[in-house]
């Protein structure tokens, strides 16, 4: 089998970079031809993705965060290329929510030898995610995390308790299934996973594999609220917040009061209007 492992040396704080080895060792023990390409700038991820379906690799093997996840899929979307992941990022998401193995070399030896199952993937103004996108709060949080020295679920905490006490809704306009919606929300969440990482399940019900997916409104609660909402979140009770409403839609217009948004945890400027659609069974992904 012939196979690309993309390894991004910054996710995990030095754990991805140590997989090259084991990477290397375990194609040649199980016979495969192996490519070990290195992510070194924004795009590399996505382009290697790329090459290796132009190279005719029947595997890639994603070695990193959320984020080198993110940039690979939208590279192998719509190819017969199987994705293999190997999560070692600050959040995690999507393997999370795939009941993936979070040790390295477990996810490694899966991520070579298991077989794989084709996904939902979802879009944002055409930016793929594959877990969760969203606009508001968490997409301000995003932002100042990727500028950020620090990293890991500490400093992600940190600066979510740094600005939520403080932090005001918008205004959103969500038009989906023929209805309009205005809300002042304290984020929007679109949903084709459960969770956005490191535990926290937005969205308990969300599969990424059932063609369709969950748009979460989430208005602002009182301090005491506040703190049950964020207990529920990480105990996998959120759907009893009486701050949460959810629509089921595959296809949505928005228009946001700001312009930031979230990419499966990746900060990106997207502008006031918003198109989100869901395309299904586009990524072959290893389980």
């Amino acid at each position: 089998m012939k196979v690309v492992v993309v390894i991004n040396p910054r996710s995990g704080k030095g754990r991805a970079a140590a997989m090259h080895a084991p990477a290397a060792a375990l194609a040649q023990r199980l016979g495969h031809t192996v490519e070990i390409r290195t992510v070194e700038r924004a795009g590399d991820g996505a382009r290697f993705a790329r090459e290796a379906v132009a190279a005719g690799a029947e595997r890639l093997i994603s070695i990193g965060g959320d984020g080198t996840l993110n940039a690979v899929a939208a590279g192998l979307a719509g190819s017969p290329v199987k994705l293999g992941i190997v999560p070692v990022g600050s959040g995690n998401g999507y393997a999370r929510s795939l009941g993936l193995p979070r040790a390295p070399m477990a996810a490694l030896e899966r991520a070579f030898a298991a077989t794989a199952r084709q996904m939902d993937v979802c879009y944002l103004n055409e930016h793929l995610f594959l877990g969760t996108a969203g606009i508001g709060f968490d997409a301000r949080v995003a932002w100042e995390f990727d500028q950020s020295a620090g990293r890991g679920m500490a400093n992600y905490a940190r600066i979510i308790i740094k600005h939520i006490l403080g932090a005001k809704p918008m205004h959103a306009v969500i038009k989906a299934n023929h209805e309009t919606r205005e809300a002042q929300v304290l984020m929007l969440v679109f949903c084709n996973t459960r969770e956005f990482g490191n535990g926290a399940v937005i969205s308990p019900g969300s599969l990424p594999d059932d063609g369709l997916a969950e748009l979460r409104i989430v208005t602002k609660p009182p301090l005491p609220a506040l703190v049950a909402a964020f207990a529920r979140m990480y105990t996998g009770r959120i759907n009893g917040s009486p701050y949460i409403t959810s629509i089921t839609a595959t296809r949505a217009t928005v228009h946001q009061a700001g312009t930031l948004a979230h990419l499966d945890g990746e900060p990106v400027e997207i502008g006031h209007e918003l198109q989100f659609r869901l395309a299904p069974k586009q990524l072959w992904v290893v389980l």
